[in-house]
């Protein structure tokens, strides 16, 4: 590949860096225009990945350093930059307005481009150092915007969980560093990928490759290292909408990134599927139950990171990347029009209730949902045994149509508003499908190939995830009739305080961190004393 391409790589995040400084420079003494500024150059950076991208689908990845900085630029680099840079420019252009005639805004606006430049160089990083270093520098710059309103006590409480949190999940990746060097006697992820273990190294790689489980976890907010994110809504609405859809990501992109040292240790894919799945089932729930909309929002983030985990620890690296892209541009706008809640409550539709249908209904619904998964994921070659991970949540796809059918089954529902269900369901079967088979070509080569379930282990935990997202669907179809009962009274409560996880961390927090500790008022985002 030719090197203009790689510096077209880097433009991005030098662009954001300079949109960083703009921000803070004295010779602009109008806010609005150091934010136009910071926007152009925001949308600048945009366009620098997008041409890094297609020179990357066009002649390959490119390996090597420019300018002193080791670069690993291949398509799964690419697609992640270019989404980087997406939101990351769509986020600083909202702020422009969003901020407009706050005090704080030129400081805002200085730490959300280098946040983001952060993220842009943690993922065309070419040596683990550097990935690391950038990995520890986007937390830090997070940290200074989540306390964007220091004088709330609760920034200063979700901040001060979220930076212990990464630390720890730093300690993590340096014992992962330290483990991989001994193994392999390199950090560069060329040599580091295309190197045989060898046997007398099998315990330092499986060390390895646990801590880069323990430190995907910390930073993806799975159960019960969670908590603080539903707590972080002390923050301008740019904050969520850049943590939600692209830093929370960067978990899954570590663990896509080394998924080839990963399938070399099989146990420790086996205990990310099961935190993922309980996180999943956590989350969808805990979502359920809230009536804040920023919260319910954040559930979802949790429960959509348990997804992308437990596809991960199926081995389904290519649908991870996938729902790592499409959660990310859902979230980012989710946020952003989280302001628009009401007008879209009101044009919204929810389907009537109905008591005593017939059971024959929700089999047929079963049946023709199961029929339009199962015929899409069969056009698209796709195996239930060769590729788990995508066909498991293809499964899940098909009990959301199950109800989508369901529904449109209701009030003897005439032959025109059932056709159009039908086909909104075929669709979507057809697209979700044609999706992940491009991923899988996509990714071919650059990540681990699939894991076929060959185990007890794997069939069990698929099983349990369909169950337990089988047990949601009839929980929905059977709404409201459940809400009388006195365990679902009890069990609404609970999920309601997440399982009072969040008291808890706050207790060990205080007995970590005491709140003599506290951090400096006099600017935005102080640093604690």
């Amino acid at each position: 590949m030719s090197a203009w391409l790689a510096y077209s790589a880097l433009a991005a995040p030098a662009q954001l860096i300079c949109a960083g400084l703009v921000a803070t420079a004295w010779v602009l003494a109008k806010a609005r225009t150091s934010a136009a500024v910071c926007g152009a150059l925001a949308a600048a950076a945009f366009v620098s990945a997008a041409i890094c991208a297609v020179g990357i689908f066009a002649l390959g990845k490119f390996e090597g350093s420019v300018v002193g900085i080791p670069l690993y630029i291949d398509r799964l680099s690419a697609v992640m930059l270019t989404l980087v840079a997406f939101i990351g420019a769509v986020v600083i252009r909202y702020s422009g307005n969003y901020l407009d005639g706050d005090p704080g805004q030129r400081l805002f606006l200085q730490w959300l481009p280098w946040t983001v430049a952060a993220v842009s160089i943690l993922v065309i990083a070419g040596h683990f150092a550097v990935f690391v270093l950038a990995w520890i520098v986007t937390s830090l710059c997070l940290h200074r915007l989540l306390l964007f309103y220091p004088e709330r006590p609760g920034a200063q409480v979700a901040a001060r969980k979220k930076f212990l949190v990464s630390r720890l999940g730093d300690i993590a990746l340096i014992l992962a560093g330290v483990c991989l060097y001994r193994a392999f006697g390199t950090l560069e992820f060329g040599a580091l990928f295309t190197a045989e273990t060898a046997a007398e190294h099998g315990v330092a790689v499986t060390a390895a490759s646990f801590a880069l489980i323990v430190g995907a976890v910390m930073k993806s907010a799975q159960f019960p290292f969670h908590s603080w994110l539903p707590e972080v809504m002390e923050t301008p609405t740019p904050v969520s909408a850049l943590m939600h859809a692209g830093i929370i990501n960067a978990g899954g992109f570590l663990v896509i990134r080394m998924s080839h040292i990963l399938v070399q240790a099989p146990a420790a894919l086996h205990m990310l599927a099961v935190i993922g799945t309980f996180t999943a089932l956590f989350g969808s729930l805990a979502m359920l139950t809230q009536i804040s909309v920023k919260k319910s929002l954040a559930f979802s983030t949790v429960g959509q990171m348990g997804f992308m985990m437990l596809q991960c620890g199926l081995g389904a690296f290519s649908s991870a990347l996938l729902h790592i892209v499409a959660h990310a541009l859902y979230k980012a706008h989710a946020f952003l029009s989280s302001g628009s809640v009401v007008d879209i409550d009101r044009a919204a539709w929810a389907p009537p209730l109905r008591d005593n249908r017939h059971p024959g209904e929700l089999l047929l619904a079963f049946l023709a949902a199961l029929a339009l998964t199962a015929g899409a994921a069969g056009l698209f070659g796709l195996h239930p045994a060769e590729e788990p991970g995508i066909v498991l949540l293809g499964a899940i796809l098909q009990m959301a149509l199950t109800y989508l059918l369901w529904n449109a089954l209701a009030h003897h529902a005439g032959l025109g508003q059932i056709l159009r269900a039908v086909s909104i369901a075929a669709g979507t079967s057809l697209l979700y499908f044609a999706l992940q088979a491009g991923f899988l070509g996509l990714l071919r080569g650059e990540v681990a190939g699939p894991m076929p379930v060959d185990s007890l282990f794997d069939g069990l935990l698929l099983s349990v995830v369909l169950a337990g997202f089988f047990s949601i669907l009839m929980l929905q179809i059977q709404y409201p009739g459940p809400a009388a009962l006195r365990i679902w009274q009890a069990a609404y409560v609970h999920l309601y305080n997440g399982f009072y996880i969040g008291t808890i961390a706050n207790r060990v927090l205080d007995r970590c961190w005491p709140k003599s500790h506290r951090f400096d008022h006099r600017q935005p985002g102080g640093m604690p004393q």
